[in-house]
């Protein structure tokens, strides 16, 4: 338990949008705050001077974790390394480590949804408000977590009978003990290697979505991931699943689970017979496959979880039906652009790991010419360029990653040209770029008509950019003035 914080000394690791909502919030409430951050205040810029207005103190600079050892009570930044010798040395002192969003489902009295994965949060979050608030409009709706607003400072006015959706990352579930009543794992991937120890570490990080539910609670999962279909067995509460697979979704109806699926081009919905679920014995039909506005099989996927884990906090099927036909994707996921000279251009910049790239590759059609690179997270590039190479892209390459895109694109082109035999040539070209100004010029000279110039990256863009907003930003504002 946190606890309150009135007149304790409390240290705020990393001073970003997250932190500076808690660090309000705690002021507010008595706590005696000291503020750390690896940056100079000249480089946190108003965010120095808004937080030394609350009367904080501040630790800064390249040595600005060694006082945190002497805190009992420390908050750190969601992508902060958690192994680190100073916060290990503050635990081991007895420091209780934790984060914003664990101080927010202590004090929430809302019941709250939690959704993860590896790819699809922001789409399937975004979904499942939308999904509540056609269904239920009498009822307060909150979206936040990985996106949005940040929570912590309206907790204490949340009232209790509104619904709360959060997308949590594998970082924000890290320091969790306490799950969301109703979970959601979209898929799991490798990510984040280079924070977390290992591929096990994340994922063991992603299970406390449901680690610390109640026999009531529900985790919904997804029937085509093997990685979260194996977690059924650790859920302490209900399961549901969803399912792209018709026959899978009948052998998990067989077995007593409440499933969403896709059968033909109709998203349908079934709950347990005899249970108190909402779509109890019987089958409901959700939408077509037609209604949707955004492509890609990964946003029906998406879409069912949304509608499975929304129907356990009410939604209905024509609610869910008009959230699905209304919604128009999220900024920065396959976004379009503009056409110019039969050309079209899409932003894919939330596209911060292979797999998220993997899913473009399958949502749009034609000729491609991908943008791709940027901030290293240790993850390897060899299945996406087998998919890239296949696909006959054309690549431009940029960041730091550029060179190890460019040996996995070699490799599998190499490998392609071997199955295919003597006198075939090379089936993706790549260049290299040094900024992404001119990676887009170079995108637009080699494209030709009816095909599609995509930004996306497969990596994060801290090597150049503060994140994948400012990337996308960015990169809409070239195109935008391409002439």
């Amino acid at each position: 338990m946190l606890g309150r914080f009135t007149g304790r000394e409390v240290a705020i690791v990393g001073m970003g949008k997250s932190n500076q909502s808690l660090c309000r919030y705690l002021v507010n409430e008595g706590a005696r705050i000291t503020c750390f951050d690896r940056k100079t205040a000249e480089e946190l810029g108003a965010a120095y001077g808004e937080m030394s207005c609350l009367g904080v103190k501040w630790s800064l600079g390249e040595r600005y974790l060694e006082t945190l050892p002497e805190f009992r009570w420390v908050f750190l930044t969601p992508g902060m390394k958690k192994n680190l010798p100073e916060v290990r040395r503050a635990r081991h002192m007895g420091a209780v480590v934790s984060n914003e969003i664990a101080l927010f489902l202590e004090r929430c009295k809302a019941t709250v949804a939690g959704v993860t994965g590896s790819a699809g949060k922001t789409t399937a979050c975004t979904l499942a408000g939308i999904m509540l608030q056609e269904s239920l409009p009498g009822t307060q709706v909150y979206v936040g977590g990985n996106i949005g607003a940040v929570l912590i400072e309206k907790v204490d006015s949340i009232p209790e009978n509104a619904l709360v959706i959060l997308e949590l990352s594998s970082f924000q579930l890290e320091l969790l003990r306490k799950s969301p009543e109703a979970g959601l794992i979209l898929n799991i991937r490798p990510n984040h290697l280079d924070v977390h120890e290992s591929y096990q570490d994340y994922v063991e990080a992603k299970k406390n979505i449901f680690r610390f539910q109640g026999q009531q609670d529900w985790c919904m999962l997804n029937l085509d991931d093997p990685v979260t279909r194996g977690m059924a067995a650790e859920c302490p509460g209900k399961v549901g699943y969803f399912t792209l697979d018709p026959e899978a979704a009948e052998k998990a109806l067989a077995s007593g689970h409440p499933v969403a699926w896709l059968d033909g081009e109709e998203l349908l919905l079934r709950g347990p017979t005899g249970s108190t679920f909402r779509f109890a014995g019987g089958t409901s039909r959700l939408a077509s496959r037609k209604d949707f506005l955004v492509p890609g099989q990964h946003n029906v996927a998406n879409a069912l979880g949304a509608a499975l884990l929304t129907t356990i906090l009410g939604a209905t099927p024509r609610g869910i039906g008009r959230a699905i036909g209304s919604f128009r994707g999220v900024e920065h996921r396959i976004e379009f652009v503009r056409e110019l000279r039969s050309v079209r251009y899409y932003n894919d910049s939330i596209a911060t790991s292979p797999d998220r790239t993997e899913a473009l590759l399958e949502a749009v059609p034609g000729p491609l010419v991908l943008i791709m690179g940027g901030y290293d997270k240790g993850l390897p590039f060899d299945e996406l360029a087998e998919k890239v190479v296949a696909r006959e892209c054309t690549v431009v390459t940029l960041g730091k990653t550029a060179p190890k895109l460019e040996e996995a694109l070699l490799s599998a082109n190499l490998r392609m040209q071997s199955k295919a035999g003597k006198g075939s040539s090379s089936r993706t070209g790549v260049t290299r770029a040094s900024s992404l100004e001119e990676a887009v010029r170079l995108a637009a000279s080699k494209a030709a008509p009816c095909s599609s110039v995509v930004l996306s990256p497969a990596c994060a863009s801290f090597d150049m950019f503060a994140n994948f907003e400012e990337r996308g930003a960015r990169f809409k504002e070239i195109v935008r003035n391409l002439t």
